[in-house]
């Protein structure tokens, strides 16, 4: 730290610091780049304010907007009583949610069907007012309504679902028949007649809802019709590019597309060979993706929190060197599966910083984008703070590397979200929770089991491989504290209100890590105790013990910092926190990647529950007796 500190004060002071002393290349041209940008607004007023805001870095390139996002949850697809699997999905963009061809339209919701191409069609009002482009991105081949496949059963392609995470089987058609690539140019060519300024087309394949015959890591394992089983995967791969590639040259122009899939590597390196040209896939492994810089908030990787970014992590990688012309750009402003969205405020300031480093570009390497996270800290925090601000977000970009590379595992997301560790009860025996009890969260929770869902609280999407070791958190989240608290005591800055929301939004995110640190910790005495938590309840022997059962106290430990954690949250979401959470606007729209709108008062459930079991655990373990 002292050395990356020396190192940007070489030119002086950070509150000194101004635009001259920043590296600069020497009679550098305007960049010319070309940014993909992505985002889940739904609210088209919120949908301006994002293009606007965006459209700031048209004299540095094109501007690829994606805009095919779908207007609601497709509630159609999912089955009587819920599937966990099928949530990953619910939001996916695939092409027959907008323009279904004939055999298709019948079984898909008319009404979601024109929302879908509504909202589709408002966005592209806006961008080109705006003078920016097109992406597209979906999931595909994506699923299809088992109705459909009824009415056309020679048209089943390969089950696509994950057998650990679904309730229902789902098959995407087959490529390989004609009748499908027939409607499948079709709706392409719709699409592009709608929509001809899309420039680039993105695929996820083999994932979370889409999947071609016989690939070899579909999540049930290779499958699809016999008369297809020998062809290649390019084959198959190229009957969908080529489908894309037709639709764009109505428009008198070629597309970029970029497909990212579950491929083996020998699968990848097949596609790759006969792939024409400006198009690129990327497997698990290995692919041919051109270098492309990915910039943007944080609230995928903090989610369910929204407003931080890591403005030195922003800097070094638009610092990076790259050879590859033009430029690429990938922007992102997403929460999780479609759900939730970067506050405006957030992506202004990403863009103040990608702006002001394209118009002046620095020279490559670590001390220029030192130099220029100095001159930032001066614009927003004022020439008193700026040094504490530049520290505090050396700090920060420090902190999230060391997460990565100590406790990468933890995801906010998967732990504190979708297993609800942000509102479930911490308590030592889950199971003598009452239905009543459970109501709240215990339906939300990512397991095709109830009874794992229930039990286990590191049953992470149907494994527990991704535990991390005992107390591992602490370390990342007193350097979270150490950036908080920083930030906190900055005043009269020029971005103040920025600088306090981003030091609130830190401190609920180390609220939901200290959480998911404090499950993963409890478990793991649970499955020390597996054998005596299953048994029947007893009392302890008579015999006098100064500590009694170690786990105990260091259970009760573990259940105390959860409620005080618990208390503290609350105290932040009742004083203005609420907006810094991505959650469900209507409670009926609560699900497994989506907190409720009711967060506080299932946080005092939480608090309330954990109390009136505090001492289930002496049923079970032996307590001090002094």
């Amino acid at each position: 730290m002292l050395f990356i500190l020396s190192a940007c004060l070489v030119s002086g002071k950070a509150s000194g610091q101004d635009n001259s002393s920043v590296i600069r290349k020497e009679n550098a041209p305007p960049v010319k780049a070309i940014f993909v940008v992505h985002s889940s607004y739904r609210d088209i007023e919120k949908f301006r304010a994002f293009a606007e805001q965006i459209a700031r870095l048209r004299p540095f390139g094109r501007i690829d907007m994606y805009i095919n996002l779908t207007a609601e949850k497709a509630d159609f697809e999912m089955p009587e009583g819920g599937s966990p699997w099928h949530e990953y999905a619910a939001y996916d963009r695939s092409l027959s949610k907008f323009f279904p061809d004939e055999k298709i339209a019948p079984f898909i919701p008319e009404e979601l069907v024109n929302k879908n191409r509504q909202l589709l069609k408002q966005k592209v009002k806006i961008i080109r007012d705006l003078g920016l482009n097109a992406g597209y991105r979906a999931n595909e081949p994506h699923f299809l309504p088992k109705a459909f496949f009824e009415s056309y059963p020679h048209l089943r392609g390969p089950r696509v679902d994950h057998p650990r995470r679904s309730l229902q089987k789902e098959f995407s058609p087959c490529f390989h028949q004609k009748e499908t690539r027939d409607m499948y140019q079709h709706m392409v060519n719709t699409l592009f007649k709608n929509v001809p300024e899309i420039n680039t087309v993105h695929f996820n394949m083999n994932d979370a809802g889409s999947g071609f015959c016989w690939a070899e890591w579909l999540y049930s394992g290779p499958n699809g019709p016999v008369n297809c089983k020998n062809l290649n995967m390019s084959e198959r791969v190229l009957n969908l590019v080529n489908l894309f590639k037709n639709g764009a040259g109505q428009t008198g122009h070629d597309i970029d597309i970029f497909m990212w899939g579950m491929f083996t590597n020998s699968e990848i390196d097949d596609i790759i060979s006969h792939l024409p040209d400006n198009c690129f896939v990327r497997g698990v492994e290995k692919g041919n993706f051109p270098p492309v810089k990915n910039v943007g908030g944080m609230a995928w990787s903090a989610n369910p929190v929204r407003g931080i970014i890591n403005p030195l992590g922003i800097l070094r990688t638009l610092n990076s060197n790259s050879e590859n012309m033009p430029q690429r750009y990938s922007l992102g402003f997403s929460g999780a599966y479609d759900r939730g969205t970067e506050r405006l405020e957030t992506v202004e300031k990403v863009v103040d910083i990608i702006e002001d480093y394209l118009a002046n570009p620095a020279e490559e390497g670590l001390v220029p984008a030192l130099q220029n996270l100095q001159k930032l800290c001066v614009e927003w925090a004022g020439e008193e703070s700026a040094d504490r601000l530049f520290e505090a977000f050396v700090a920060l970009d420090e902190a999230l590397k060391l997460k990565q590379a100590t406790i990468g595992g933890l995801s906010t997301l998967y732990w504190g979200v979708s297993t609800r560790q942000i509102t479930r009860p911490l308590v030592i025996v889950p199971e003598r929770l009452s239905p009543q009890e459970e109501a709240y969260f215990l339906p939300h929770v990512f397991n095709v089991s109830l009874e794992e869902a229930r039990n286990d609280y590191m049953d992470i999407h149907g494994g527990g491989h991704n535990a991390i070791p005992m107390g591992a958190a602490g370390h990342f989240l007193s350097d979270l504290k150490k950036v908080y608290t920083s930030m906190e005591k900055i005043t009269n800055a020029p971005e103040q209100k920025f600088l306090d929301n981003m030091a609130m939004a830190l401190r609920i995110y180390s609220s939901v890590v200290r959480s998911c640190g404090n499950f993963n910790d409890a478990q793991m005495i649970r499955n020390r105790n597996k054998e005596v938590l299953s048994g029947p309840v007893h009392r302890p022997n008579k015999i006098p013990t100064w500590t009694g059962d170690q786990d105990l106290l260091d259970f009760n430990e573990i259940m105390r910092d959860e409620l005080d954690n618990t208390n503290e949250l609350i105290d932040l979401l009742e004083n203005g926190g609420m907006d810094l959470i991505n959650h469900a606007e209507d409670p009926t729209l609560e699900d497994t990647f989506l907190l409720g709108p009711d967060l506080i008062e299932s946080l005092k459930q939480k608090r309330k529950i954990m109390l009136d079991h505090w001492l289930d655990i002496e049923d079970y373990m032996t307590s001090p007796f002094k």
